[in-house]
């Protein structure tokens, strides 16, 4: 018995291998895994020959891996710990209690909510993510954005051994949970007098940048819905209910205190039609879509709005919106005008709102094979001459958000063939053209007067701040360039191409901030709007740029600068969600220009003069970079030798030493600087390695 008991306790005494032995795997039998030795190779007598094969083998990691881990510590390191559970079945040792337990709740939530930026993400061209504390996954942030140029500015003058930056999330927008709760309320049907109050204010203001709907044809179903009780038509209420929401938000100048934003109880009313999802899509349910679209932006749900315009596109594509139908298969020639240009018109918001993103979008260009608007036919019965605007805006439009898809698509995507220089000279190229086509009527006086008629006609406003956007768009990666190149000890220096873009990048900054303002003073800048507001943010931000170079305009950019971020206070105090959001993005820019400016003078120049700029009720305070005193917009145009009328985008491309850049050969750009190259690898387009030494 006590050899049975031997015998049965042997193997319990060996411990098990998951992989077979060298010799049973080179004879391909199965193994018991047993050691010292398996059982074939004690029966085989070979019981000294089993060994195993051992795991600690090299394996080769990209450089660009370990980066990327080191990225992700830095980022997990810079987060506070949330609270801890308790394990139950541990005793709880005081010895080894967290030491933020006191720490005030409010701050806690603060730091988690910080998607902290670490200065090498991204890395070997990984997306850029952001943790919005969504159920599923961070959000990614394309480099073309606005508010990634504002971080990676804030990137590159910042001490990198400072705390880390963090993108302020995108919170300032109208809420689901609102909006649904209002789509379940019974909100009633206008008076007649509002009602049509609210669709000629929708017409005014939409209808002249945007072919979404027919005029004529929306009066008709308004008049049914005043005039006879028994009208019932879900497709064309929900339709209505958006113009009037579109309406109300137009003629608002604020959102009143604990009221909801103007317009909102008739846009939820209005997203119920997206409950319903046809087999067969109508034109109908594509002018809804585009006009939610229009609201969704203007509420800063810049996501929602970029997917109705998407699926406008899909809708659009199903109806054939895309190709041009003949006349034999449709006779009516108003109805085939008004399909092609609500094509156009979801081409545009499709495009700008994916340019905005850095998303791509809908529909690729080789997949349209639709012919650009003309000018409208013969009115048929019961037609307005309103129904169409003219066919040369729409046409410079959709060649306008060509050039600015092509900017974000070069420029910011993954093409590491052509240089950068290379894909700027080509966009810039484009940009002159289509300023050189531009109609007469369509040109904005280079008079800064506020009585300029041109300064009431949104159409024209907004196409001429979209031109300035597409320029700063493709310029401003070579301004933070220069800016680098600036900030080293000693400066080096900055090459002529190099420093025509970013005049040219700066100037149309210049007459954004400009013109935007005068619009402001003659009530033609609507304060609830989003792209004028998004554009008032590009261009201020390329000014704080500008006012850390040493140039003979320093002065008047930075002056500019603070004028700005004070109109974009007030468009923030009157109610505008996407001013809400930029305006925390500038406290952060003003912050790190103050702790520039200290850098620079040190302690011997605490004399020199102050600029103050209010931020929330808080005065921050910024250095001047002279010991000259800070002189008034005008004495600066003077002082300065600019001319404030020239200073348009039309100007800035007809510089002579931006026309040599243009016309210079590919071969012919060389650049001293080799550094430069880290713009268009995967190291991130605007954080390349930076020296702080010697500053």
């Amino acid at each position: 018995m006590t050899n049975g008991e031997g015998s049965n306790s042997e193997p319990l005494s060996r411990s098990i291998k998951l992989s077979a032995c060298q010799r049973c795997h080179s004879r391909k039998v199965r193994c018991s895994g047993e050691t010292p030795a398996c059982s074939n190779c004690r029966k085989g007598g070979f019981a000294d020959q089993c060994s195993y094969p051992t795991h600690g083998r090299r394996v080769k990691v990209k450089e660009s891996y370990l980066r990327q881990l080191i990225a992700e510590n830095a980022r997990l390191r810079a987060r506070q710990p949330g609270p801890q559970i308790p394990d139950p079945n541990q005793p709880t040792d005081p010895a080894r209690l967290p030491e933020d337990d006191d720490a005030a709740p409010e701050d806690q939530n603060e730091a988690f909510q910080r998607p902290v930026v670490s200065p090498g993400v991204p890395m070997e061209g990984q997306p850029w993510f952001v943790d919005m504390d969504l159920p599923q996954n961070p959000t990614p942030i394309s480099e073309g954005t606005d508010t990634a140029f504002a971080t990676r500015f804030r990137q590159a003058i910042s001490d990198p051994d400072g705390p880390p930056r963090f993108v302020p999330p995108h919170v300032d927008y109208a809420g689901d949970e609102e909006i649904m709760s209002l789509a379940e309320q019974h909100i009633p049907w206008p008076k007649p007098a509002r009602a049509r109050m609210l669709v000629d204010v929708a017409f005014m203001h939409a209808s002249r940048g945007y072919h979404i709907v027919r005029r004529s044809s929306v009066l008709e179903a308004l008049e049914k819905s005043l005039t006879n009780p028994d009208w019932r038509d879900p497709v064309m209420e929900c339709k209505l209910r958006a113009l009037f929401g579109l309406g109300e938000m137009c003629a608002s100048k604020f959102v009143p205190p604990n009221q909801p934003f103007p317009g909102l109880s008739h846009f939820a009313q209005a997203t119920k039609i997206l409950n319903y999802l046809g087999e067969w899509p109508t034109l109908d349910l594509i002018e809804i879509r585009l006009i939610l679209s229009i609201f969704s932006f203007t509420l800063n749900r810049i996501h929602s709005a970029y997917a109705l315009a998407g699926s406008a596109i899909r809708m659009a594509v199903i109806l054939g919106l895309h190709v041009n139908i003949h006349e034999s298969q449709l006779p009516d020639s108003v109805l085939r005008e008004h399909r092609n240009r609500l094509f156009w018109t979801a081409f545009i918001l499709d495009r700008l709102w994916a340019c905005k993103l850095g998303c791509p979008p809908a529909l690729q260009d080789q997949d349209i094979q639709v012919d650009l608007p003309t000018d409208p036919p013969t009115p048929s019965p019961g037609s307005l001459p309103e129904d169409f605007v003219q066919a040369r805006y729409v046409t410079a439009y959709v060649k306008l958000t060509l050039i600015m898809n092509k900017v974000v698509r070069s420029i910011y995507g993954k093409d590491k063939i052509t240089t950068l220089f290379n894909k700027v000279q080509k966009r810039v190229l484009e940009l002159k053209d289509w300023v050189e086509e531009l109609p007469q009527s369509f040109r904005i006086s280079t008079s800064l007067s506020s009585t300029n008629s041109a300064y009431h006609r949104y159409d024209v406003l907004s196409l001429h701040m979209t031109l300035n956007q597409t320029i700063i768009l493709a310029t401003r990666p070579i301004l933070l360039y220069g800016l680098r190149l600036s900030m080293f000890s000693p400066p080096k220096p900055i090459p002529l191409a190099a420093k025509s873009l970013m005049d040219t990048c700066v100037t149309c900054a210049r007459h954004t901030c400009r013109l935007l303002s005068s619009c402001w003073i003659s009530g033609a800048f609507p304060p609830l709007y989003h792209d004028l507001t998004q554009y008032l943010f590009s261009a201020l931000t390329v000014l704080a740029v500008s006012s850390l170079l040493n140039h003979e305009d320093t002065l008047s950019d930075k002056e500019w600068f603070e004028e700005s971020v004070q109109l974009l206070e007030q468009l923030k105090d009157s109610g505008n969600l996407p001013a809400s959001e930029f305006h925390r993005h500038v406290k952060l820019i003003i912050a790190a220009l103050a702790k520039v400016e200290e850098r620079r003078q040190g302690p011997h120049m605490r004399n020199t003069a102050l600029t103050r700029s209010s931020v929330q009720g808080e005065s921050v305070t910024t250095t001047s970079v002279t010991d000259t005193a800070p002189v008034r917009h005008s004495e600066a145009v003077i002082t300065s030798g600019i001319n404030a009328t020239a200073e348009t985008a039309e100007a800035a491309l007809a510089e002579p030493s931006l026309q040599e850049f243009l016309l210079q050969p590919a071969v012919e750009m060389q650049f001293p600087d080799v550094t430069f190259d880290l713009f268009t690898d995967g190291n991130g387009l605007y954080w390349p390695e930076f020296d702080f030494q010697g500053q």
